[in-house]
This record gives C-alpha cells, sequence and structure tokens, in this order.
C-alpha cells in the first residue's frame, strides 16, 4: 500500500501531526506500506526548510521509505530556492500536480489536518 500526506500549515501542532503520521502508519500492523510520501505547499513548506525543527526527523524518515516533495510554487512565493530547504526534499512544480500524480500512481491521499 502507498500514501501521501498532504502538509499546508506550518502551525507547530501541524508539522508536530505530520512527523508522527509519517512514523506512524508504519508501526500499524494491519497495513502493509511500501511508500510513503509527504507533499508540503503554502506555510507547510516549513516542515522541509533547512532551518527545520523537524529537520532530523524529516531526514531520519527519508532513509527509510518517507519521501518528502516540496511545492516549488509554494517556494518561490515564501522567497526560497533549492538551497533554502533540506537535501533529502525533493521539488515539484506544483503540490496539487504532485498529489494527482501520486493518487494516479495508486498513493491514498491523507490531508494532515
Amino acid at each position: 500500500m502507498k500514501t501521501v500526506f498532504h502538509v499546508a500549515d506550518g502551525a507547530d501542532d501541524i508539522q508536530d501531526a505530520a512527523i508522527r503520521y509519517a512514523k506512524g502508519i508504519f508501526h500499524d500492523e494491519s497495513v502493509e506500506m511500501d511508500a510513503v510520501a509527504v507533499v508540503v505547499n503554502a506555510s507547510g513548506i516549513e516542515l522541509v526548510r533547512s532551518d527545520s525543527d523537524y529537520a532530523e526527523e524529516v531526514a531520519e524518515l527519508s532513509e527509510g521509505a518517507v519521501q518528502f516533495v516540496a511545492c516549488e510554487k509554494s517556494m518561490q512565493a515564501a522567497g526560497l530556492t533549492p538551497d533554502d530547504i533540506l537535501d533529502v526534499a525533493e521539488t515539484a512544480p506544483t503540490s496539487v500536480g504532485e498529489l494527482t500524480r501520486r493518487q494516479e500512481d495508486g498513493y491514498h491521499y491523507i490531508k494532515v489536518p
């Protein structure tokens, strides 16, 4: 099974939830996870900034089966360049395009509150 989490909010409680969900899904014995992606846009981009409070957790999760993808449109709107985000994070032209592609590839969509 494949899951994509969508994070569009930079609030601490939302960022915490994104990390918890990405970690926790692998501890649920009722589902067999093949891949997990976390797509960030709007202020959710804070999760993958190089100075993120969650940089260590993002790097740790990236070593496993979790991909982090930042929306380039959101990066531009925030005045960020690829150098401003964590090396482990990929980028996509738009979050909606990335989410659509992932769902077409069989990922199940979960919006992080």
